[in-house]
């Protein structure tokens, strides 16, 4: 799959990573994530107004397309403690109703464009790892 991802607003000085995050299904709840873990992809740069990426995946039908973003965490629980949804694959005019993708074989699904809103992070918590 490519796409654009164009950022909005400043990057938290506390950011770790971002990196897209292909699901299979959309997880009901977060307690069905490690159930039906995502594909993620590699680190994607920080700090920049938008990004062209590519990622290979398999032939088939995806339900959820995300930005994670990892703030910087100490005492972590593992590496992806403290995500958060950035932004996803959304239908036109929202941010927030996902639209699954079907991956062909052999072709390039193009198109697959993600505005990430640093304004829809979940404020920091003291207590949660």
């Amino acid at each position: 799959i490519s796409g654009r991802i164009t950022y909005l607003g400043a990057w938290p000085d506390s950011t770790e990573w971002v990196r897209l995050a292909i699901f299979k299904k959309l997880p009901a709840t977060v307690f069905d994530i490690p159930i039906n873990p995502p594909l993620f992809s590699d680190t994607l740069p920080r700090f920049v107004n938008s990004y062209d990426y590519e990622m290979t995946l398999r032939a088939g039908q995806y339900g959820w397309v995300v930005l994670a973003w990892k703030p910087v965490k100490r005492n972590a629980a593992n590496d992806f403690s403290g995500l958060d949804t950035l932004g996803m694959y959304a239908q036109p005019g929202t941010q927030r109703v996902p639209v699954s993708i079907a991956v062909p074989s052999q072709r390039m699904l193009t198109g697959i464009d993600i505005v990430a809103d640093f304004a829809i992070l979940s404020p920091a918590s003291p207590i949660l790892p």
